[in-house]
């Protein structure tokens, strides 16, 4: 019985039908596969045949996702390498197949304008892969590159200048100069030398030092306006205002870690250089800077010496605490029976005899009879108590009247030894100058205020109106170090090493009482060396006697044989060692030690060496071979042009068309399942002076929803944007009216392309024709374009 049970299906299993699992585990095993269009349609055909299916419904959600993403990374492959009308075909794809991806429908766009451009030859080949947005991108960066810093002298002759000169005014000077290194000399028209003429005697001097030479003689300013000419004029405030050139500058420092240090660096560097725009982008750690080429120069230098790295060090600490208790307890003494107290304690207690009793006064008797006769009475006699006795019995008392309890013995020798030792071993890692905290142990509450309620409350806890912080106990360390050079540093030290060992009751609140060890102070070591910081020691001695006086007193034998000694002695020790290990310092060169000549007090000047020739030597010109015809000298070419920044060629014209003017629909595919979007593109081709374009179409509302409609690319070619469309959709009767024009006094557009998207929605199976019932196309003088209207076929499964 218990087997045909076992073989019976579960509840589970009888609810779910047999080929809705069949659906549900191909489903499952193509996501193995990561065949995510498999698996979407598997898990699609179980939620058709049980749409409550929670499984089914959670793996079309889930393969749904990816199986669009899948298509939209293949699609951008496709792209990058020049696919491009693959690479839509898989982005529509996408959309198709999880209509709330954005990066689908946007990728379509972009695929589709670049496309466009594509086929009417306004795209280079080698920027076929990329978007606008990244042709627009590369075109900054390629402008960006173009711009040309600060003039540089290429002198003809680099050969050192060798000349005399005596008496000659400033000009007959700057031109000889500029004649022998073949560079141009262009003067101030103002300028007009006030001086004596000067002489001149250069001996194996280069160009710059040369001209340099000539301006400190003559009180002139000169710069170079090209590779191959300089300006002169008047050396004063007003002329280098007027004539000294600017350059822009971002400089991005890497080292700096706090706020505080970059704006340190930044003031530093301004302060220096007297830079008035300099301005910082603390986000990004950048500073802007716009100043003359000399100081954005000393700038440049100044930032990289300062834009160092921190130095850290990693300090190994050892707390070692150690605790030693040593106890030892001696007694031999007579003790009180069943007690516990040292010494000889005797009571004495009064315990009378029942015989001894105490006489009492009788009761008087009657008698009957006559005649005299003596009366016989009776009584209860007093019998003597522990507490009091009468005096006249006090005579009849004797030792049986009084008891004592004998005391008993004892011998004791205890002996008590204990150790107790603690180490904690942490390791730091801190950058100079900068604070770390290492705590290991408890926080402790402490009431640390109260306040009175205003009415009052009886029976309130006093918790109700009482303040607590917490205290740190355990080991609490901070470090400050600070980097001396490679080898050396110096720390600023705080050791705190507390424990709560007791507690006192304070206004009904109970507090701890904190033993606290407390070090701190600087220190200055080297690499690796071991410093003791905290070595504390206390010892507690107590040496304690008792017995019976007099007896305990004997040399000897008194303490043992009639008292007791113990001998109690407590040690402890704290030992903290520190050994600081320096893993990074700040790598100062002799590039960062080195002064530079940085110009005069009003005037910033910095010079540079001259440029080494990297220009490769000249292969040896081959020997000619041995020919019996006359050798033909080659023609020579032509000069090259002078060199110009390239300018962007004018847009090509758009090709002329080549066939009669047509409309078409072009689709993903044909056959889409319920539920599904599916984009439509309406494509024109051969059109000439396109102006306008009202268009209306219509399908069956039962099987398809229009969701959207956007104007294509085929309007905005030329890059003019076309006017607002005018959209009109009817999905109760399957009707829509679209209208997409140019601006207004603008020209038509010539050419095939894209004329409007479509985005419908299928929500029921079954077949439709989507179907342009009117295309009224005009050009831009108001003529009708004559096209076919278009149909297509739609199957939604």
């Amino acid at each position: 019985m218990l087997a045909v049970l076992l073989m019976l299906p579960s509840d589970g299993l009888q609810a779910r039908p047999r080929k809705l699992n069949k659906y549900v585990t191909m489903g499952m095993s193509a996501e193995e596969r990561k065949d995510w269009d498999k698996a979407l349609e598997y898990y699609s055909m179980a939620l058709a045949d049980a749409p409550g299916d929670a499984i089914a419904l959670v793996g079309v959600r889930r393969t749904r996702f990816e199986a669009g993403q899948a298509h939209v990374e293949l699609g951008f492959k496709l792209r990058q390498a020049g696919k491009l009308e693959e690479a839509l075909v898989e982005f529509q794809k996408a959309f198709s197949i999880d209509p709330a991806s954005a990066i689908a429908v946007q990728e379509i766009k972009r695929t589709s304008d670049t496309l466009e451009l594509q086929r009417a030859g306004k795209l280079p080949s080698n920027e076929v892969n990329l978007t606008a947005g990244e042709r627009a991108q590369k075109e900054s960066e390629q402008r960006i590159s173009s711009m040309l810093p600060e003039p540089e002298l290429k002198p003809i002759n680099n050969q050192p200048i060798v000349l005399k000169m005596n008496n000659q005014p400033p000009r007959v000077l700057y031109e000889t100069v500029g004649k022998l290194a073949g560079i141009n000399v262009v003067f101030d028209p103002q300028y007009s030398p006030t001086g004596k003429n000067v002489n001149l005697d250069l001996s194996n001097t280069t160009l710059e030092d040369a001209l340099n030479y000539i301006a400190l003689l003559t009180k002139t300013y000169w710069k170079p306006i090209t590779a191959n000419a300089i300006f002169v004029t008047e050396d004063s405030i007003t002329k280098r205002r007027d004539y000294e050139d600017q350059v822009v500058k971002v400089f991005y420092l890497k080292n700096p870690t706090t706020p505080q240090e970059f704006q340190e660096i930044v003031q530093a560097v301004r302060s220096v250089t007297d830079i008035r725009r300099m301005f910082t982008y603390a986000s990004q750690k950048a500073v802007v800077c716009r100043d003359t080429v000399d100081k954005v120069a000393l700038a440049e230098k100044l930032f990289h010496d300062l834009d160092k790295p921190l130095a850290e060090l990693v300090v190994d600490i050892m707390v070692i605490e150690l605790k030693d208790n040593y106890s030892r307890s001696l007694a031999a003494s007579i003790l009180q029976n069943g007690g516990t107290a040292q010494g000889l304690s005797l009571p004495i207690a009064y315990t009378p005899r029942s015989s001894l009793s105490i006489p009492g006064t009788g009761s008087s008797g009657t008698g009957t009879g006559t005649g005299t006769g003596t009366g016989t009475g009776t009584g209860t006699p007093t019998v003597a108590t522990a507490s009091s006795i009468p005096l006249s019995v006090l005579g009849k008392t004797n030792f049986s009247d009084f008891s004592t309890a004998l005391p008993g013995a004892t011998l004791q020798a205890i002996l008590s030894d204990s150790t107790t030792k603690t180490l904690n071993s942490p390791q730091v890692r801190a950058s100079d100058g900068q604070k770390v905290s290492l705590k290991i142990g408890d926080k402790i509450p402490y009431a640390t205020g109260s306040f009175q309620p205003g009415v009052g409350t009886v029976g309130v806890s006093p918790l109700v109106s009482t303040q607590f912080q917490f205290a740190d106990t355990g080991v609490n360390i901070e470090i400050t170090p600070h980097v001396h050079g490679t080898d050396e540093l110096t720390m600023h030290i705080l050791v705190d090493i507390s424990n709560a060992n007791n507690s006192v009751t304070i206004g009904g609140l109970q507090q701890p009482i904190i033993s606290q060890r407390k070090n701190e102070g600087d220190i200055r070591l080297r690499d690796g060396e071991i410093s003791l910081v905290g070595g504390l020691m206390q010892t507690q001695e107590s040496n304690v006697t008792n017995g019976i006086p007099g007896l305990v007193d004997i040399p000897i034998i008194g303490k043992f044989l009639f008292g007791g000694n113990t001998k109690t002695k407590v040690t402890e020790q704290l030992l903290i060692a520190l050994i600081p290990h320096i893993v990074r310092t700040p790598n100062l060169t002799e590039l960062d030690m080195r002064g530079i000549a940085a110009g005069t007090e009003g005037e910033v000047k910095v010079n540079f060496a001259p440029k080494e020739d990297r220009t490769p030597p000249a292969a040896p010109a081959p020997a000619p071979p041995a020919a019996t015809a006359p050798a033909v000298a080659p023609p020579v070419p032509p000069p090259a042009p002078a060199a110009t920044t390239p300018e962007t060629p004018p847009p090509a014209a758009p090709p002329a068309p080549t066939g009669p003017p047509a409309l078409a629909f072009i689709l993903p595919t044909l056959t889409v399942p319920v539920g599904s979007a599916m984009p439509v593109t309406l494509r024109a081709d051969n059109l000439t002076d396109l102006f306008s374009a009202p268009i209306r179409l219509k399908w069956d509302p039962k099987i398809l929803r229009l969701e959207r409609v956007a104007p294509g690319a085929l309007f905005s070619r030329d890059g003019q944007t076309p006017n607002a469309p005018v959209i009109d959709i009817r999905n109760d009767s399957g009707e829509a009216s679209v209208g997409i024009s140019r601006a207004a006094g603008g020209p038509g557009v010539t050419g095939s392309g894209a004329l409007a998207l479509f985005t419908f929605t299928a929500i029921a199976k079954g077949s439709t024709s989507i179907v342009v019932t009117q295309a009224n196309l005009q050009d831009s003088k108001q003529q009708p374009i004559q096209v076919a209207p278009p149909t297509v076929a739609i199957t939604v499964q």
